[in-house]
């Protein structure tokens, strides 16, 4: 793809992954959150897992330079850095500057760049801004792309929003985006691609609530490794719709969360909350949920 490899973008997304505050600006900045994150949901709440030993591994001990993007449904503000957090070891986030290993992510600039001290500190955590709307060939798209083919580790929620309806929502292209983005970026390896289902933090953190509730309880499902080398083989080849790649991509991500869906515990929807405050709640009937193939 000829937007990884141009001189001038190369240097864009690096200036844009490097971390403001300096390497150990960056542990500390991640150090400190994640503790904090581990306070509320460890501590002040119960936080169950299953399969955690299949994230940690992929996590900590994946072969050097073989990229990781983990998925998974978005039901709170707080789903990142909570989870991610409480699941993955204290040290790993204080030593970021030696390993560099600590997940990267995305959030809205307008929810997250909103002033440059914000725009800093968000990105000394790792995450980095995304327009609405602006599509999927953005600097920070394809820069998570690149990275992950170089072998970082990624979370996306690839439904792009925060869904309160309980269920998994529509996921969009984005994610296979990142997927064709890495393959290219790593000469033509695919990504492992790690599937979890959380419930619970509807709970935690409400719609619009201030504070994290306490005494809540959490259940995080983590799934086997998307199989989509038989679908990546096909990103950036020549005479290859790559929109229909991405789709197939996105699909089998889906299709993945969706199986976790039905073996975890349900999610609380959150309609009298969203109404509250204004909100739209996009109610979605049984019919309209995207069906396996």
């Amino acid at each position: 793809m000829d937007s990884l490899i141009e001189p001038d973008d190369l240097s864009s997304q690096e200036e844009l992954l490097r971390a403001p505050w300096g390497e150990l600006g960056r542990s500390l900045t991640l150090g400190v959150v994640a503790g904090l994150s581990k306070l509320v949901l460890n501590v002040f709440n119960t936080l169950t897992t299953e399969n955690e030993e299949r994230f940690l591994e992929h996590v900590l001990h994946r072969d050097p330079g073989v990229g990781l993007i983990t998925v998974s449904n978005h039901t709170s503000t707080l789903d990142d850095p909570g989870l991610l957090s409480a699941i993955t070891p204290l040290s790993y986030f204080f030593s970021e500057h030696r390993h560099h290993g600590v997940r990267w992510s995305l959030c809205a600039r307008e929810m997250c760049y909103r002033n440059p001290l914000l725009a800093a500190f968000f990105q000394s955590g790792k995450t980095l801004p995304v327009d609405r709307g602006a599509g999927l060939d953005q600097l920070s798209m394809r820069g998570v792309g690149r990275a992950v083919g170089r072998g970082d580790w990624l979370h996306i929620f690839p439904e792009g929003r925060v869904v309160y309806t309980g269920t998994l929502g529509a996921l969009r292209w984005g994610v296979g985006r990142v997927v064709c983005d890495a393959v290219a970026a790593s000469g033509g390896r695919a990504p492992v691609v790690l599937p979890f289902y959380h419930s619970g933090m509807g709970r935690v953190m409400p719609y619009r609530a201030r504070l994290p509730q306490v005494g809540q309880r959490v259940h995080v499902l983590v799934g086997e490794p998307v199989q989509i080398e038989d679908v990546a083989c096909n990103c950036n080849r020549a005479g290859v719709n790559q929109e229909e790649v991405w789709r197939e991509l996105t699909a089998r991500i889906e299709r993945a969360l969706l199986d976790l869906q039905e073996r975890a515990p349900p999610n609380e929807e959150q309609p009298a909350a969203v109404r509250k405050h204004g909100g739209r709640y996009p109610k979605r009937t049984p019919e309209a949920l995207p069906q396996p193939a």
